[in-house]
């Protein structure tokens, strides 16, 4: 049984590190954040508004966690969402469970590059966004995110390229 959960807050490289394990450990890859981002563009909503939609319909948040432990019961998958190693664990699905960390900094830094907007915005809409999902997560689940002890591994991304994280991730899975 394969099942890696890759956790963290945006612009902590768990994309990246996601698709790098997925391809070299020829796994499925399932976005959590794509699902999101799928329903919040037939709603016309940005992020950020569709988040604060959420806020008020926490059917958002649970139609796509119960989704993401349904994909991990088919096995054979890397799972990267904030929730997916939390759905694991609550769903008792045997999971290698990763949380990714880096310095908000540092994360506004690569979702300004990545998106192609001035740091001073991309801070401005994590924060945002974090409290909404925060907020959301404490209501739905009374889940912290702060607390990483269901985690395998929390391994800080910035002072290392994605390539070594998914390694150091791959070394882990071995052992």
């Amino acid at each position: 049984m394969t099942v890696v959960t890759i956790g963290g807050l945006p612009g902590s490289g768990k994309t990246t590190v996601a698709r790098i394990l997925a391809e070299k450990l020829k796994l499925e890859y399932v976005n959590a954040g794509d699902i999101f981002r799928n329903l919040a563009s037939k709603k016309g909503l940005t992020l950020e508004e569709f988040g604060l939609f959420a806020e008020k319909n926490p059917g958002v948040d649970q139609t796509i966690d119960r989704k993401i432990v349904e994909i991990a019961k088919k096995d054979n998958v890397i799972l990267e969402g904030r929730l997916a190693g939390s759905m694991c664990e609550r769903g008792g699905i045997r999971a290698v469970k990763v949380w990714l960390e880096a310095p908000l900094k540092v994360r506004a830094q690569r979702v300004a590059e990545r998106e192609s907007k001035s740091f001073d915005t991309a801070l401005a809409e994590i924060q945002v966004r974090e409290k909404s999902e925060w907020d959301r997560y404490y209501k739905i689940y009374n889940l912290d995110l702060n607390d990483l002890t269901i985690y395998n591994a929390v391994i800080d991304s910035a002072p290392i390229s994605a390539q070594e994280v998914a390694e150091t991730i791959m070394r882990g899975i071995k052992e």
